[in-house]
């Protein structure tokens, strides 16, 4: 059996999904955001989706057992989605037809409905990593990243508290806004920036003593936690970062593990995680440096070789203007950008770039990079 999740991390969804009114939990929402990468481009209808249960555990870094496969695909299934196309125009519709499980293996198809919001979308669309989205456990914070995604090149998105409550579908209890910020939006910030490939602040307006108003302004995250373990994994290892509060000396060693270095005992995974999140969050701390320029090291780590730059564009900069040249052949202007897909392409004609072309191409896009002459670096 050939699985339907392969490793494509990005999906793409309509800004009227994105809008839309539901409320799903992180599990359910984590299902969704993975089945949707299984949706290929050239796709112009939906099909049955097949795949094992060990293989979605396996993407999405879970163990859920079969029970839990179930009671997650029925909530799925109970739940509905509303989208509000204009004032007078709705649509109300499941995500999904149907789910079969049969012998360790599930297919499933999204509902038909779907199809003008999930595929073929030309215009007002975001695109999001599926690693970004699964790593934040509030169901919450997810929404809220998307909802800003889209708005991300425009810098900043503001909603009236009352209509972003009814999107999300909050309960009762977070209709008091002490909560909702609490639970929901300084939630969701911290998450936000800690995980993603934003950088978020929120702000708010008040009428009289209540507040009417929240403002998140964006920015591209030049130290999420992703990119900080990188750098620390490049540019200082086996230099010391951290000493525990009982004098433990702790390093990164060459295989990217943290370790104790008074013993060189390596650091559980399960600890490590913590530690890497620890050092993130205090990383103006670290004894490895005393003043850390995260975006220029980020910066230089990306530079040093083709192959880690390349990665780093098809990841952070999915249907970006990357670069703008003058077709030799045509001598027609291209805008070159990356497709969800991580495929290079044309945004004026549409055109695709694959095999030697491509790399050519990309090896252009390198040269402008280490000649300072890349502005998606310089954002």
């Amino acid at each position: 059996m050939k699985s339907d999740l392969t490793d494509r991390h990005y999906n793409k969804q309509s800004h009227f999904v994105v809008n839309a009114k539901y409320m799903f939990s992180a599990g359910e929402i984590d299902m969704i955001l993975t089945l949707l990468t299984a949706i290929e481009q050239k796709d112009k209808d939906f099909k049955d989706y097949i795949f094992s249960l060990s293989e979605f555990n396996q993407k999405t870094n879970k163990s859920i057992t079969t029970t839990e496969l179930k009671r997650t695909i029925k909530a799925l299934m109970s739940k509905t989605i509303e989208i509000n196309i204009s004032s007078n125009n709705w649509k109300i519709f499941n995500w999904f037809s149907y789910f079969e499980f049969k012998q360790g293996v599930i297919t499933c198809r999204f509902d038909k409905e779907l199809k003008p919001y999930l595929l073929e979308i030309k215009k007002r669309f975001v695109v999001s990593d599926l690693r970004m989205l699964l790593a934040m456990k509030s169901s919450y914070s997810k929404r809220v990243y998307l909802l800003l995604k889209e708005y991300a090149k425009i810098g900043k998105r503001t909603f009236e508290v009352e209509y972003l409550q009814e999107i999300l579908k909050v309960p009762k209890s977070f209709k008091v806004y002490s909560e909702f910020k609490k639970k929901v939006l300084k939630r969701a910030e911290a998450d936000i920036n800690k995980f993603t490939d934003l950088e978020i602040k929120l702000s708010e307006r008040k009428r009289g003593r209540k507040v009417v108003e929240i403002t998140y302004t964006i920015r591209k995250n030049q130290t999420d936690l992703k990119s900080f373990i990188s750098i620390i994994r490049e540019m200082y290892v086996n230099k010391l970062l951290y000493h525990t509060k009982d004098g433990r000396p702790i390093r990164c060693s060459t295989k990217g593990l943290l370790y104790y270095s008074d013993t060189n005992e390596n650091i559980n995974k399960k600890e490590s995680q913590k530690l890497w999140e620890y050092l993130h969050e205090n990383r103006e701390h670290l004894e490895c440096y005393e003043k850390f320029d995260e975006k220029e090291a980020l910066k230089r780590l990306i530079l040093s070789d083709k192959f880690i730059f390349i990665k780093h564009i098809k990841e952070n900069y999915v249907s970006e203007n990357i670069l703008k040249i003058v077709n030799k052949q045509t001598k027609k202007e291209m805008i070159l950008s990356v497709s969800f897909t991580g495929d290079l392409y044309d945004k004026r004609s549409g055109d695709y770039f694959y095999g030697k072309e491509g790399q050519d191409l990309w090896n252009l896009i390198y040269r402008f990079a280490l000649m300072g002459k890349l502005r998606i670096l310089e954002g």
